[in-house]
């Protein structure tokens, strides 16, 4: 297995756009989860110190050492669901959906950005560098936040998906925890081998962006390209699938590196 600090060395780059992505999409993610609980007067997280984007509080030192070795972690912020029930028969669901709600939130920022900025970045910047750079921030803004946000939502135990089911299907909340644990691990590994799909749904659904968002064709003509940037970005990173929809951006084929699999934790 790669280790993902690794890139650091290859594409530094992308290795600091990716870390920049990932940590504020969780500490959002997480920060969401204990804003809702606190506006449903559940102060648990709030006086644990989880109203914050700082990465050490949402998500941990070991979360973080994860992430720089094997590409993946987590956060976790604590919820008091009977409190929670008390004050509001959905507040529990709403509370386990926020996060996922907020990738969702900034899935739809980065697609509309990408989309809209694809043609016509070339008229706001003079650096094309620059201008690529902005393009594959919010790429990888929405390709990692979709993959996030579909991800929690899947009913797992130990996922906001399955937090939320279980308020409304109270029976599971039976189901053992050496079971939950059990299937928690296992769904780890099986991403590990469903990360390359799962990303490229993400990425053909954000490449969907510029046919929707971006100029006229006539106006795509007009934007500037590098041609020899092609040969050279190429093949750098492994696992990576140039969608021959990029061509419709630049001549510059954007890379993401998706060989990993990123997610994050939820409230328990």
């Amino acid at each position: 297995m790669d280790i993902f600090l690794f890139l650091i060395y290859k594409e530094p780059k992308m290795f600091l756009m990716i870390t920049l992505v990932v940590v504020f999409s969780i500490c959002l993610h997480e920060f969401f989860h204990a804003w809702t609980a606190l506006k449903f007067g559940d102060t648990t997280a709030a006086d644990r110190g989880h109203l914050t984007l700082n990465p050490l509080k949402q998500m941990g030192p070991m979360s973080i050492i994860m992430f720089l070795l094997l590409g993946f972690a987590w956060g976790v912020v604590p919820v008091n669901p009977p409190l929670l029930r008390a004050r509001n028969r959905h507040a529990p669901a709403i509370v386990a959906l926020a996060g996922p709600a907020t990738n969702f939130g900034l899935f739809l920022i980065g697609f509309f950005f990408f989309g809209f900025l694809s043609t016509r970045i070339w008229n706001l910047v003079e650096n094309e560098a620059a201008g690529m750079t902005i393009l594959e921030l919010f790429l990888l803004l929405g390709i990692y936040n979709l993959f996030l946000c579909i991800f929690n939502l899947l009913p797992i135990p130990g996922l906001d998906g399955w937090n939320a089911l279980t308020e409304y299907v109270p029976r599971l909340r039976n189901v053992h925890s050496e079971f939950a644990k059990g299937v928690t691990i296992f769904l780890i590994f099986l991403l590990f081998f469903l990360a390359d799909d799962i990303f490229a749904l993400s990425r053909e659904v954000m490449f969907f962006a510029p046919d929707l968002l971006s100029a006229e064709p006539a106006n795509r003509q007009e934007q500037k390209t590098s041609p020899n940037a092609s040969e050279s970005r190429t093949g750098n990173l492994p696992g990576v699938d140039v969608s021959a929809k990029t061509n419709k951006i630049s001549d510059s084929p954007l890379e993401i590196y998706a060989g990993y699999a990123i997610f994050t934790g939820l409230p328990n």
